[in-house]
């Protein structure tokens, strides 16, 4: 039980370094003390989870929730890597470390963890391609907040995208309302008025 406890502390040590590491997109977008990375997992186990209500494939909570809240768990090692970074280092390699960085936050963690990693960087599972879908409507949400607060230029978050372009057919509705949003320059108030 003791080797358990210790298995625990230690998974905790590596991953309370999520709520300090920025979400580097923003920085690079003008953005000052963006979301962490842990707030952005948050975040989308949430939408994952609202998704996974409307789908009409059978969907494992259990899963989907272990995939949301892990799925940025190699950036307690790596950092969120800026996209330029990711763009010298090529995706095979970048692929790489980011497998090798969640093995190594994971080690003691059951093997499904890993496995739910795996499954989302290759978007294998339903569970896996319903949090790639929430992990951008997140972000697209986000933007949308970041925009109207006037906290910088987000405006190449919805440049090129498709909401049409998404292998999760209830996930389409939602990102083609955040463009519309986009472009009428609506959001919502961060109050409950």
């Amino acid at each position: 039980m003791a080797d358990d406890v210790d298995s625990l502390l230690r998974l905790l040590s590596r991953t309370q370094r999520l709520e300090n590491f920025p979400r580097t997109g923003w920085l690079g977008a003008g953005i000052k003390q963006p979301e962490s990375v842990a707030a952005h997992s948050w975040e989308v186990a949430v939408v994952a989870l609202w998704l996974a209500e409307r789908s009409d494939e059978p969907i494992d909570r259990g899963t989907l929730l272990t995939t949301a809240l892990l799925h940025d768990v190699g950036e307690a090692m790596l950092t969120d890597l800026p996209k330029p970074v990711k763009m010298l280092l090529g995706d095979d390699e970048v692929a790489r470390a980011e497998s090798e960085a969640a093995a190594t936050v994971l080690e003691s963690a059951p093997e499904a963890w890993q496995e739910a990693v795996e499954a989302y960087k290759k978007r294998s599972t339903p569970e896996a391609r319903i949090v790639k879908a929430a992990d951008r409507i997140q972000m697209l949400a986000k933007a949308l907040q970041y925009d109207r607060q006037q906290r910088g230029d987000v405006a190449r978050f919805f440049e090129g995208r498709d909401p049409e372009d998404c292998d999760v057919d209830v996930a389409r509705p939602v990102l083609k309302r955040l463009h519309e949003m986009w472009e009428s320059g609506e959001w919502f108030p961060a109050d409950f008025d």
